[in-house]
């Protein structure tokens, strides 16, 4: 079971079910073990200034299984996307040791899946599909890269542009197999020195990287710079504006995406919708360029209209029409009937299915 704090109750804990009974302070039963969670528990929870509530662990598919599913109209991508996480496993950990692979050996299970992606429709809705935090670390890498290659498509970047995009998003995070795995694995909050340990990983990155044969450059920077951000509040460097490469700005925007669109041992992804919202949010606080992020989300909801959802009440429906200013609460048809989502505020949606246009 997982503790899921007050502060973290969102669309992803509705329709889960209750790991313990819920008792109040003063002693009053609320809810009771095996219930599955909706809005209106989550209003009574809260008016009872509940903390945290326990829940039930999802059953997790393995992988293997999920991208196949997945990609089942699109075979191709699920057989390269399946060798290329067991491949990328094995590059990673042998990065630790004396002899660090090359670059053109980390590229050899990358680029045919990056190539294959760039070919056809895009991947967004099918990877954040993935449920569970399985090899996590790997496909994460996998997903920035190709993420980040079709940022950089989306914004007509000259073709090398987009094809160093893809490395430097893919080797993004490899400093991360210098951190402690107990580290990177907590499923609690971080003390300040684990943090600080963990910041360190951009920083080994670009040595890692350094070490290898090739020409490596704008990728050691491209991991160097990826926790940066405009407003100068990240990390290592506390770099702002123009001074953190635009190539990195972008894997930042992408490796944010796929992190809150994604499992992680210790939070559940976002919604698809919440996801964008998110993304806007820090563009908001000037912490991301309008110019990527702005282009990203709109191509995003582009695709997403048409495409199937089901409510939190259990009804599905179809997205008709996208709203820019509450991308959250779109207009949908159900039956003959349509509902917008900004008149229907006890209503959110739950989950978007693959449109088989996308497939």
């Amino acid at each position: 079971m997982i503790k899921v704090k007050s502060e973290q109750w969102d669309q992803s804990v509705i329709g889960r079910t209750l790991a313990n009974d819920v008792i109040s302070d003063s002693g009053h039963f609320l809810l009771k073990q095996g219930m599955v969670l909706t809005h209106w528990h989550l209003s009574i929870l809260q008016n009872h200034l509940i903390e945290d509530i326990f829940l039930m662990d999802m059953p997790q598919e393995p992988l293997s299984n999920q991208v196949e599913d997945i990609f089942k109209h699109r075979e191709n991508i699920s057989i390269i996307y399946k060798e290329s996480v067991v491949e990328v496993k094995r590059l990673f950990q042998l990065a630790i040791s004396r002899e660090v692979p090359s670059l053109q050996d980390f590229m050899k299970p990358f680029t045919p899946l990056l190539e294959s992606v760039l070919k056809g429709p895009n991947i967004f809705l099918e990877l954040r599909h993935i449920k569970g935090h399985d090899e996590y670390t790997y496909r994460h890498s996998l997903n920035v890269g190709l993420l980040s290659a079709t940022i950089g498509k989306i914004l007509l970047l000259p073709i090398d542009d987009i094809l160093q995009l893809g490395r430097i998003g893919f080797l993004h995070d490899l400093g991360k197999m210098k951190v402690s795995p107990q580290i990177l694995n907590k499923e609690t909050k971080l003390s300040k020195n684990e943090f600080d340990e963990v910041k360190q990983h951009t920083i080994y990155g670009k040595e890692m990287i350094a070490m290898m044969s090739g020409e490596n450059e704008e990728i050691e920077y491209g991991a160097l710079c990826h926790h940066e951000r405009l407003d100068g509040s990240g990390y290592p460097y506390g770099l702002k504006g123009d001074q953190i490469p635009f190539l990195s700005q972008i894997i930042a925007v992408a490796d944010v995406y796929d992190a809150i669109s994604s499992d992680r041992i210790y939070k559940e992804k976002h919604g698809p919708l919440e996801a964008l919202d998110e993304l806007l949010l820090e563009v908001f606080k000037g912490r991301f360029n309008s110019e990527i992020v702005i282009p990203f989300v709109e191509h995003i909801l582009y695709g997403y209209i048409g495409n199937d959802v089901l409510l939190d009440n259990g009804t599905k429906g179809r997205i008709v029409q996208l709203f820019k200013e509450e991308i959250r609460r779109p207009l949908l048809k159900v039956g003959e009937e349509f509902i917008d989502l900004r008149k229907k505020r006890d209503l959110h949606i739950q989950e978007i299915f693959i449109a088989p246009s996308l497939v």
